[in-house]
């Protein structure tokens, strides 16, 4: 979608729709260095991926259930909805230290290519044994601990109701 503010280069209009994520990706990047307890952010980044994966578990599936509501009211609950799971997934790239450039670095490297062939390829290189897999097996109750983080907060986002 091209902004009706966006900067006109002769004959192409250039988006700018990237400029409020930048603004946010520095905000969140800020807390992380200055944490500050009064903060929703340094909340999130201070409980690490536990915490963060299960908010945006959350967000995803409220993201869905907005998706199947009819009518304008249903469209601006999905752009809410769509807002809260970037900003979540924005809070994890700065935990894992990443930037929103890696993943614009990512997904221009795949530009042009099936999504088909893409993903054939990377579970073709998953399947191969690495150092990495064969190094040390995860335990069972660190496999069971994180399921039940993760489907926790789908349960409780199927249960909600908005009116």
């Amino acid at each position: 979608m091209i902004l009706p503010s966006a900067p006109r280069f002769g004959k192409a209009t250039v988006p700018t729709a990237s400029a409020p994520l930048e603004k946010l990706e520095r905000t969140i990047h800020a807390r992380a260095k200055k944490p500050n307890a009064k903060s929703y952010t340094s909340q999130l980044l201070a409980g690490g991926v536990p915490k963060i994966g299960a908010k945006i578990v959350e967000e995803a599936a409220e993201l869905v259930e907005a998706a199947g509501e009819p009518g304008q009211a249903g469209h601006e609950h999905f752009i809410r909805e769509v807002g809260d799971l970037f900003y979540h997934l924005m809070v994890m790239l700065c935990h894992k230290n990443c930037m929103l450039h890696d993943v614009e670095a990512e997904l221009a490297r795949r530009f042009g290519v099936s999504g088909i062939v893409e993903k054939a390829a990377r579970s073709m290189s998953d399947a191969e044994p690495t150092a990495k897999t064969i190094a040390k097996p995860v335990k069972n109750t660190v496999k069971k601990k994180v399921a039940k983080t993760v489907a926790t907060p789908i349960k409780k986002a199927r249960r909600k109701t908005r009116l």
